[in-house]
């Protein structure tokens, strides 16, 4: 017996180790889907037991410890049939729950057939006085009767156990289906980011070398080295603290201030909110379109804006610049930039997330809410 439950570890990614009866009915190292087979078998063939045991003692006749002993004896070979009927449902049904319900309408009426003659020859054995004296077709068919009921609702109850962790298996794998397409999205969003800063970048070195601030073009390429090596070294997938989001932009933006000397940079950024929780980068095509259509579009001084604060569980951070954008790209969201920020912000935080860009009597301003969640 302890062998026959071990043996339906097989489903298991692992086969679980043997350790005896006891572990083996208790269910270690199965499967859900397993253990709950398994139960409902062994549940199955006790409460039968139970009740042709029950009724042995009541009649008060024949060898009554022998007929309960030889009763368990069937028990564990109607176990061991149900067993075999498993593998094979397992094995030879085929993918589709139909291909499993007719081969298991199939098998429980032969079954039951095999395992009739063995509870006949095995009374008989025990006490040939409750088989007659002569063979009756009615006795025959009785007992055929009950024990294929009995296996097809055995048979029934497992299908049925079994489809539905199936449609819980389908679900799960549709989740992670789901959830790899999305990391996917979200890897090809975020690696968006770092190409079109460099492109960028390499425009506004190109702008001071023809402009012949060498100096200038060589620290460029040196801080540009260094906001790489900061930014490409973030997980997309990592929610990084505002303070360390804040810094980068920072960083980005003493760079342009090699080609915009006048360019003033502002943030307010409360203490309480250092820690707040956003998504790798989120900032940085905001602060791009503010240095491409503020800056450069703006006579001197430029200005440029970064803030946040918090309310009712969300997070609202603000980039506004003192120039002017293009209407079209900047509200309608058509550019790079801004459709990039509202894909990512969509798949992070579904509805629970906005992005609003217009303008403002002193320039132009671009607005994402986000909820609020603090890092450790």
């Amino acid at each position: 017996m302890p062998g026959l439950v071990m043996d339906w570890v097989e489903e298991a990614p692992q086969r679980a180790p043997r350790r005896g009866l006891r572990a083996a009915f208790l269910g270690r190292g199965l499967t859900p889907r397993t253990r709950a087979m398994l139960w409902l078998t062994l549940l199955f063939w006790l409460s039968n037991f139970l009740i042709l045991s029950a009724g042995i003692l009541v009649s008060g006749n024949g060898p009554l410890a022998a007929l309960v002993a030889m009763r368990g004896l069937l028990t564990l070979f109607g176990l061991f049939l149900c067993y075999l009927l498993h593998r094979a449902l397992d094995r030879w049904s085929g993918p589709s729950f139909r291909s499993r319900v007719l081969l298991a309408a199939l098998l429980a009426p032969v079954t039951a057939e095999v395992f009739a003659w063995a509870a006949y020859f095995a009374t008989t054995a025990v006490d040939p006085s409750r088989i007659g004296t002569g063979f009756s077709w009615a006795a025959v068919i009785s007992t055929l009767s009950y024990w294929t009921w009995f296996f097809l609702a055995w048979a029934g109850l497992y299908l049925a156990l079994g489809y539905s962790y199936d449609v819980q298996a389908e679900r799960l794998h549709s989740a992670e289906l789901r959830a790899h397409a999305q990391a996917a999205q979200l890897r090809a969003l975020h690696n968006q980011v770092n190409p079109h800063f460099l492109f960028n970048s390499l425009n506004s070195i190109s702008a001071l070398i023809v402009e012949e601030r060498n100096v200038d073009a060589e620290r460029m390429v040196t801080r540009l080295a260094t906001f790489f090596r900061r930014s490409l070294s973030i997980d997309p997938f990592e929610d990084i603290p505002l303070e360390r989001e804040i810094d980068l932009q920072r960083a980005y933006l003493e760079i342009e201030q090699l080609r915009y000397p006048d360019l003033v940079l502002a943030i307010d950024c409360p203490p309480a909110l250092a820690h707040a929780a956003v998504p790798a980068l989120i900032l940085q095509p905001l602060v791009e379109n503010a240095v491409k259509y503020g800056v450069a579009a703006s006579a001197p001084p430029a200005r440029i804006a970064i803030a946040a604060h918090a309310e009712d569980g969300h997070l609202t951070l603000a980039v506004s610049d003192s120039g002017t954008a293009p209407a079209g790209a900047a509200k309608e969201g058509t550019g790079v930039g801004l459709k990039n920020v509202r894909e990512r912000l969509a798949q992070r935080f579904g509805d629970r997330q906005s992005l609003a860009a217009g303008r403002t009597p002193t320039g132009f301003t671009c607005t994402l809410t986000m909820p609020l969640r603090m890092l450790s």
